[in-house]
Parts: structure tokens; C-alpha cells; sequence
């Protein structure tokens, strides 16, 4: 540590190929010893640095899920850093200052598993790492990157979560995979589909949908980080001029962008409606309207968000969105909120009328489509991010 108690970023100029394995864990097991639950392996568990883990199931079982994100695909290595929580502007380059850009690949490779925790109704556990990478890759990226994902479960509120171990490996690119595991603490999971018995009765269904959490900013910030730096500048500074803006387009931007390179699922939501009763949940990656979409087919449903939801959800981001794209606005914004994925804010169905958890709003509804088919088409082609169809 240093004098002022941080750990030292390496130069950018080194690389991962003069550590080998044992100086890059090195590297990695510094950073993760900055996790909350770092030093606290209750008795009968083992830490990393065997061939295995072993840890606690508390009640017997124990929640899981991954996720994995794949250089230039769903991270690009010139994407700028950010420091506090905001994307930094410097007259609209927003160049990063902080962390290099390894830090918001790592605190986003954590939050959203963390987020798939938390829409089981589950308290993060443990984490692990698959990581493989050229070996030309700066060491200070990797170091950033360890740093993101320690510095996620510290700031999202993951107290219990540890670092469990991981697997490191050779590659032309960088892909970056996290398992993560958590705990029910004796409660049942709250699933993405409905009790038997909510229906069984009139076989007629119409259920609250609230949410948890913002959605479009994560959208939004993509756009502006995948607008070349020069026009982008451009388009801020005329739309500032012509709405005579302080800066307030160029503030929008920049929260955006740290939006999309660093996440903020709410840690405990999740918990929060599985006891307000909360009967079917998950949380919101590929955009309200297709996560919306899923829900409501994995229960041969349909999904209705409320359109003056959406419109008032857009209003705050009409102004970028009209500086990004002048002749479609109010559109583009409402694109962004229905949508967009990314911000992993958390989706919940609730009994029609219940009082809505602290956190959460209501967006819409899920209904029994009289004579029509369950909605299919929800959860395809009404927009919203896919793998393997958008490029």
C-alpha cells in the first residue's frame, strides 16, 4: 500500500506476458483482498488456492448463475474510464481519468451476476473468475479489471459475497467470465414463473408489473460511447447552444455513458419483493419490453407496459437523444427505456393492487389474452438486445 493507503496501478506498459500465471494472481488476489468477506471463511470452508473451493450452503442449497463478456463484443478496450461513478468530460472528449478501462469491464462482469442473484430473492455468496487474455494484454488493465470487480461487491452492497477462485488462460482476445452463488437464507426462490395456485382458481390472471431500478440510461450511454469522440462533441456542444443548455446535455451524456460501463442492479431489492410478496421475478439485461416479454410468456401471458411510463421515463433523456439524433428524439428516448438493456434494474409481478415495495413503481400490467395465444412474440420481436441478431 502506499502512503496514502492505495494500492499501486502498474505502468501501462507492462504486460502480462512478463508475469506469468503467478504474477498476474498475484495481482488479482491483492485487489480481492479488498472485499468485504475477504478474511472471513467460516470453519469448514476452504479459500482459494487449491484446487478447489469448498463453501457454505447455509440452508442446503445455494443459488447460481454466469455470465461471460467477450472483448469487442460486449467491451471494447478504448472505451473510456470513469472515476466516482461518473464518465469524466474534458470539452466532450470524455477521456478517462482513474482506473484504466479494465475497471468498468470488471465491475460490470460482477454486477450483472450480482443482479441474477438478486432476481432469485438471493444475498450474493461467492464469485469466481474464468479469465483468458493475450499476453500482450497491459498489466495495469488486468489490475484495473480485479480492482472493478472487488471494488462492484464493495460498492453494491455485496457484504457477504467472497472471492472464490477462478481459472486463467491464453487467448488472441479477452474474455471475461464470472460464476457467481448466493444464499436464500431458508426462503423459497421467487422464479419467473407464477405459483400454480394464482390462477387455479378463475384461470384468469392480471397482475401488477413494477420495477425496480432505472432503465434506457445503459442504452443511452451506448450510443454515446459508440459515437466517434469528435462528432460527438459536436453534437453536444450544438445541442447546448440551440436548447441554451449549461452544460446540462454534456451532464446527461456523461451519466449515461457510466451508466453502460458501470451498472448498479439494487443489491436486496430482490429480497425486498419476495417478502412483499412478489410472485414471479426476473431482472431486466436485454430491455424492459423483452424481459417484460419473457415473464409474461413463461406464464402463457401478456405483457402490457403503461405508454406514460415509457414517455415519462424518456423525458429526462429527450435532450441527448435529440442531440444524438435531431430528427427522431422523443422516439430514440422512448426506444432507450423500452428497449435498452443493461442498467439490470429488477422486474416483478404482483398481486393486482398490493402495495408496491419501497423501491419500486408500477410499469404495467400482466394479462390473460382472452382467445389469443400466449405472447410469443413478446420476447422476440418487439425489440430489445440479442445476442445473436444485433451486430
Amino acid at each position: 500500500m502506499t502512503a496514502r493507503g492505495r494500492t499501486p496501478t502498474p505502468p501501462v506498459h507492462e504486460t502480462v506476458g512478463g508475469l506469468g500465471e503467478s504474477g498476474i494472481l498475484r495481482i488479482l488476489n491483492r485487489r480481492f483482498a479488498a472485499v468485504p468477506a475477504a478474511g472471513d471463511w467460516p470453519e469448514g470452508t476452504v479459500g482459494p488456492g487449491d484446487d478447489a473451493a469448498v463453501v457454505a450452503a447455509p440452508d442446503g442449497r445455494f443459488v447460481i448463475t454466469t455470465d461471460a463478456m467477450a472483448q469487442d463484443r460486449d467491451f471494447r478496450l478504448d472505451w473510456p474510464a470513469v472515476h466516482g461513478g461518473r464518465a469524466h468530460s474534458d470539452r466532450g472528449t470524455f477521456e478517462g481519468h482513474g482506473f484504466p478501462g479494465g475497471y468498468s469491464t470488471g465491475w460490470k462482469a460482477a454486477a450483472q451476476n450480482l443482479s441474477d442473484i438478486n432476481a432469485m430473492g438471493g444475498e450474493p455468496s461467492g464469485l469466481l473468475l474464468a479469465l483468458t487474455m493475450p499476453p500482450a494484454t497491459p498489466v495495469a488493465w488486468i489490475d484495473g479489471l480485479a480492482a472493478g470487480i472487488a471494488g462492484a461487491v464493495r460498492h453494491l452492497g455485496a457484504a457477504r459475497c467472497r472471492i472464490v477462485g477462478g481459472d486463467l488462460g491464453s487467448d488472441d482476445r479477452i474474455t471475461v467470465a464470472v460464476t457467481a452463488t448466493g444464499d436464500l437464507d431458508g426462503r423459497l426462490a421467487v422464479r419467473r414463473t407464477l405459483p400454480p395456485a394464482v390462477c387455479a382458481v378463475t384461470g384468469r390472471v392480471d397482475l401488477d408489473l413494477v420495477l425496480c431500478g432505472r432503465t434506457g440510461w445503459a442504452a443511452a450511454g451506448l450510443d454515446v460511447l459508440e459515437t466517434p469522440r469528435g462528432l460527438l462533441d459536436e453534437r453536444l456542444r450544438a445541442a447546448e447552444q440551440a436548447e441554451q443548455l449549461e452544460d446540462g446535455v454534456r451532464r446527461l451524456a456523461a451519466v449515461a455513458a457510466a451508466a453502460q460501463l458501470r451498472p448498479r442492479p439494487v443489491l436486496g431489492a430482490g429480497r425486498v419483493a419476495a417478502e412483499a410478496g412478489a410472485l414471479a421475478m426476473m431482472d431486466v439485461s436485454d430491455g424492459v419490453l423483452k424481459d417484460a416479454g419473457r415473464l409474461a410468456t413463461a406464464n402463457g401471458l401478456r405483457a402490457e407496459l403503461d405508454p406514460d411510463w415509457v414517455r415519462r421515463e424518456a423525458s429526462v433523456l429527450v435532450p441527448l437523444a435529440r442531440a444524438l439524433d435531431p430528427a427522431s428524439g422523443q422516439r430514440t428516448a422512448e426506444r432507450w427505456v423500452s428497449a435498452g438493456g443493461e442498467d439490470y434494474g429488477l422486474l416483478a409481478a404482483l398481486p393486482t393492487g398490493a402495495a408496491v415495495p419501497t423501491g419500486f413503481r408500477r410499469i404495467g400490467r400482466l394479462v390473460t389474452a382472452s382467445g389469443a395465444p400466449a405472447a410469443a412474440d413478446n420476447g422476440g420481436s418487439t425489440g430489445g438486445w440479442d445476442h445473436f441478431t444485433d451486430r
